[in-house]
Protein backbone atom coordinates (compact mmCIF):
# COMPACT_ATOMS: atom_id res chain seq x y z
CA UNK A 1 0.00 0.00 0.00
CA UNK A 2 1.25 3.43 -0.88
CA UNK A 3 0.21 5.92 1.83
CA UNK A 4 -2.76 6.68 4.07
CA UNK A 5 -4.34 9.62 5.87
CA UNK A 6 -5.56 9.36 9.45
CA UNK A 7 -7.88 11.65 11.38
CA UNK A 8 -6.82 10.81 14.93
CA UNK A 9 -9.51 11.06 17.59
CA UNK A 10 -10.15 10.26 21.22
CA UNK A 11 -9.29 6.69 22.12
CA UNK A 12 -12.83 5.33 22.64
CA UNK A 13 -14.92 7.88 20.70
CA UNK A 14 -15.10 6.01 17.39
CA UNK A 15 -13.77 9.09 15.57
CA UNK A 16 -10.39 7.79 14.40
CA UNK A 17 -10.64 7.30 10.64
CA UNK A 18 -8.23 5.95 8.04
CA UNK A 19 -8.49 7.06 4.41
CA UNK A 20 -6.77 5.10 1.65
CA UNK A 21 -7.22 4.63 -2.04
CA UNK A 22 -8.18 1.25 -3.42
CA UNK A 23 -8.87 0.52 -7.09
CA UNK A 24 -8.99 4.24 -7.78
CA UNK A 25 -11.64 5.02 -5.15
CA UNK A 26 -11.34 6.36 -1.62
CA UNK A 27 -12.09 3.97 1.22
CA UNK A 28 -12.67 4.87 4.85
CA UNK A 29 -12.24 2.70 7.93
CA UNK A 30 -13.28 3.81 11.40
CA UNK A 31 -12.50 2.71 14.93
CA UNK A 32 -15.43 1.36 16.94
CA UNK A 33 -17.14 3.60 19.47
CA UNK A 34 -16.21 2.27 22.91
CA UNK A 35 -13.28 0.31 21.46
CA UNK A 36 -9.57 1.05 21.71
CA UNK A 37 -8.64 3.15 18.66
CA UNK A 38 -4.90 2.72 19.29
CA UNK A 39 -5.08 -1.07 19.28
CA UNK A 40 -7.30 -0.97 16.18
CA UNK A 41 -4.87 1.38 14.42
CA UNK A 42 -1.89 -0.82 15.29
CA UNK A 43 -3.63 -3.87 13.84
CA UNK A 44 -4.75 -2.07 10.68
CA UNK A 45 -1.31 -0.55 10.07
CA UNK A 46 0.34 -3.96 10.45
CA UNK A 47 -2.13 -5.38 7.90
CA UNK A 48 -1.98 -2.44 5.48
CA UNK A 49 1.78 -1.75 5.66
CA UNK A 50 1.61 1.73 4.09
CA UNK A 51 4.82 3.39 2.95
CA UNK A 52 3.78 6.61 4.72
CA UNK A 53 1.17 7.84 7.18
CA UNK A 54 -0.16 11.39 7.22
CA UNK A 55 -1.57 11.87 10.72
CA UNK A 56 -3.71 14.72 12.06
CA UNK A 57 -2.12 14.93 15.52
CA UNK A 58 0.93 16.58 17.12
CA UNK A 59 4.03 14.40 16.81
CA UNK A 60 6.39 16.40 19.01
CA UNK A 61 6.48 18.63 22.07
CA UNK A 62 7.43 22.30 22.29
CA UNK A 63 11.18 22.84 22.18
CA UNK A 64 11.30 24.18 25.76
CA UNK A 65 11.06 20.58 26.99
CA UNK A 66 14.42 19.76 25.43
CA UNK A 67 16.26 23.08 25.60
CA UNK A 68 15.37 24.39 22.12
CA UNK A 69 13.08 27.34 22.98
CA UNK A 70 11.42 29.27 25.79
CA UNK A 71 7.82 28.38 24.88
CA UNK A 72 6.35 25.54 26.96
CA UNK A 73 2.96 25.62 25.25
CA UNK A 74 3.42 25.97 21.47
CA UNK A 75 5.89 24.85 18.87
CA UNK A 76 6.82 27.28 16.12
CA UNK A 77 4.78 25.08 13.75
CA UNK A 78 1.65 25.49 15.92
CA UNK A 79 2.00 29.26 15.92
CA UNK A 80 2.57 29.43 12.15
CA UNK A 81 -0.27 27.01 11.35
CA UNK A 82 -2.70 28.51 13.87
CA UNK A 83 -3.01 25.13 15.56
CA UNK A 84 -3.70 24.09 19.13
CA UNK A 85 -1.00 23.53 21.70
CA UNK A 86 0.24 19.92 21.85
CA UNK A 87 0.17 20.41 25.63
CA UNK A 88 -3.54 21.28 25.59
CA UNK A 89 -4.19 18.11 23.61
CA UNK A 90 -2.16 16.19 26.22
CA UNK A 91 -3.04 12.51 26.05
CA UNK A 92 -3.86 12.64 22.34
CA UNK A 93 -0.38 14.06 21.69
CA UNK A 94 1.28 11.38 23.83
CA UNK A 95 -0.68 8.60 22.09
CA UNK A 96 0.21 9.96 18.63
CA UNK A 97 3.92 10.27 19.46
CA UNK A 98 3.98 6.70 20.82
CA UNK A 99 2.20 5.25 17.77
CA UNK A 100 4.40 7.22 15.36
CA UNK A 101 7.53 5.86 17.05
CA UNK A 102 6.23 2.30 16.74
CA UNK A 103 5.36 2.76 13.06
CA UNK A 104 8.73 4.34 12.30
CA UNK A 105 10.40 1.29 13.86
CA UNK A 106 8.56 -0.73 11.17
CA UNK A 107 10.10 1.48 8.49
CA UNK A 108 6.94 3.51 7.86
CA UNK A 109 7.39 7.25 7.39
CA UNK A 110 5.02 9.28 9.58
CA UNK A 111 4.18 12.94 9.01
CA UNK A 112 2.14 15.40 11.04
CA UNK A 113 -0.55 17.13 9.00
CA UNK A 114 -3.17 19.74 9.79
CA UNK A 115 -6.34 19.55 7.66
CA UNK A 116 -7.93 22.67 9.19
CA UNK A 117 -4.75 24.60 8.47
CA UNK A 118 -4.82 23.35 4.90
CA UNK A 119 -8.41 24.56 4.53
CA UNK A 120 -7.43 27.99 5.89
CA UNK A 121 -4.27 28.31 3.80
CA UNK A 122 -5.08 26.54 0.52
CA UNK A 123 -8.86 26.38 0.32
CA UNK A 124 -9.88 29.66 1.97
CA UNK A 125 -11.75 30.71 -1.18
CA UNK A 126 -14.24 27.88 -0.54
CA UNK A 127 -15.38 29.53 2.72
CA UNK A 128 -15.59 26.28 4.71
CA UNK A 129 -16.56 27.02 8.33
CA UNK A 130 -14.12 25.67 10.92
CA UNK A 131 -15.20 22.46 12.63
CA UNK A 132 -18.15 21.80 10.33
CA UNK A 133 -18.67 19.08 7.76
CA UNK A 134 -17.43 19.98 4.32
CA UNK A 135 -20.31 20.06 1.82
CA UNK A 136 -20.13 17.35 -0.86
CA UNK A 137 -19.96 19.90 -3.71
CA UNK A 138 -16.87 21.49 -2.13
CA UNK A 139 -15.21 18.09 -1.66
CA UNK A 140 -15.89 17.39 -5.36
CA UNK A 141 -14.25 20.68 -6.29
CA UNK A 142 -11.22 19.99 -4.08
CA UNK A 143 -10.84 16.51 -5.60
CA UNK A 144 -11.34 17.84 -9.13
CA UNK A 145 -8.48 20.31 -8.72
CA UNK A 146 -6.22 17.27 -8.31
CA UNK A 147 -7.97 15.17 -11.00
CA UNK A 148 -9.19 12.74 -8.32
CA UNK A 149 -12.54 11.04 -7.89
CA UNK A 150 -14.54 12.79 -5.17
CA UNK A 151 -14.62 11.14 -1.76
CA UNK A 152 -18.00 10.11 -0.41
CA UNK A 153 -17.76 11.01 3.27
CA UNK A 154 -20.24 10.43 6.10
CA UNK A 155 -18.97 13.15 8.44
CA UNK A 156 -16.20 15.62 9.25
CA UNK A 157 -13.90 12.84 10.52
CA UNK A 158 -13.95 11.07 7.15
CA UNK A 159 -13.50 14.40 5.35
CA UNK A 160 -10.51 15.21 7.58
CA UNK A 161 -9.01 11.76 6.95
CA UNK A 162 -9.38 12.42 3.22
CA UNK A 163 -7.72 15.83 3.65
CA UNK A 164 -4.85 14.07 5.46
CA UNK A 165 -4.57 11.75 2.45
CA UNK A 166 -4.71 14.74 0.07
CA UNK A 167 -1.95 16.52 1.99
CA UNK A 168 0.01 13.25 1.67
CA UNK A 169 -0.51 13.28 -2.11
CA UNK A 170 0.69 16.87 -2.31
CA UNK A 171 3.71 15.98 -0.15
CA UNK A 172 4.53 13.01 -2.38
CA UNK A 173 4.43 15.40 -5.35
CA UNK A 174 6.65 17.96 -3.56
CA UNK A 175 3.82 20.48 -3.45
CA UNK A 176 2.87 20.99 0.18
CA UNK A 177 3.25 23.81 2.65
CA UNK A 178 5.61 22.89 5.51
CA UNK A 179 5.76 25.07 8.61
CA UNK A 180 7.87 24.88 11.74
CA UNK A 181 11.40 24.09 12.79
CA UNK A 182 12.66 20.62 11.76
CA UNK A 183 14.43 20.29 15.13
CA UNK A 184 11.18 20.93 17.00
CA UNK A 185 8.46 19.65 14.67
CA UNK A 186 7.07 20.36 11.21
CA UNK A 187 3.44 20.42 10.17
CA UNK A 188 2.41 19.73 6.58
CA UNK A 189 -0.61 21.55 5.16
Amino acid sequence: MDFIGIDFGARAAGTTVICHRERGLFRFERSDKGGDADTWLQERILQMRPSAIYLDAPLSLPGAYYGKSEDHFFRLADRLAGGMSPMFLGGLTARAIRLAQQWRMLGIRVFEVYPSGSIRHKWDFLKIPAGRSIPAHKLRLMAGVHALPPPITKDRHEADAWLCWLIGLQHQQGNTLQVGDPEEGVILM
